[in-house]
């Protein structure tokens, strides 16, 4: 399964040495909960295969997932595959044109199978470094190595390291904001 960030990078991060291994499970699990929150602010990073079903009529079918890096297969209502000369892609924003000789033609009114693939072909540099900072601030977490704690007025000891996943630096690098459609 590919990941955002890889073990040996993860571990060079977190000033871990290779030769150490009895950390493995625990970084490789933290590794595999960043590409969730991370999406959240950027959309789909690494590639993942989608079956979406749209409704034709139109000329362009809007599909949800971006960007999209390539078409597998598209059904039309019956069953009948349209092949690849029967399309245009807009990857970048999600748009699937259909042709008709050359030119732009509508879709077949009724519901429309399409598998694609979505995500980009490599992950940012800006995204593997937002990665890591958060990957090394949920190890702080389990480590007792940031901050300190602090009494409330109810004598409840508060601990900033429990506040917040995403520090401020990665969701800065990660661009601060979700991305869609609004």
């Amino acid at each position: 399964m590919a990941e955002l960030v890889t073990l040996a990078e993860a571990k060079a991060h977190l000033n871990i040495p290779a030769s150490r291994t009895g950390d493995d499970e625990e970084i490789s699990r933290f590794i595999g909960a960043l590409t969730a929150p991370i999406e959240r602010h950027v959309g789909i990073v690494l590639p993942v295969t989608v079956t979406e079903r749209c409704w034709g009529g139109r000329r362009s079918l809007l599909l949800a997932h971006r960007p999209v890096q390539s078409i597998g297969s598209v059904t039309l209502p019956g069953g009948r595959t349209v092949p690849g000369s029967g399309y245009d892609l807009d990857g970048d924003a999600g748009v699937l044109h259909r042709m008709a000789g050359g030119h732009l033609s509508c879709w077949e009114r009724g519901r429309i199978a399409v598998v694609y693939t979505a995500g980009l072909a490599a992950v940012p540099a800006h995204v593997r470094q937002a990665a890591l900072i958060i990957l090394g601030h949920l190890w702080e977490t389990q480590r007792g190595t940031m901050g300190t704690a602090r009494a409330t007025r109810d004598d409840e000891v508060w601990d900033p390291r429990f506040g917040y996943s995403i520090p401020r630096r990665a969701l800065e690098l990660l661009g601060g904001t979700s991305m869609g459609i609004a």
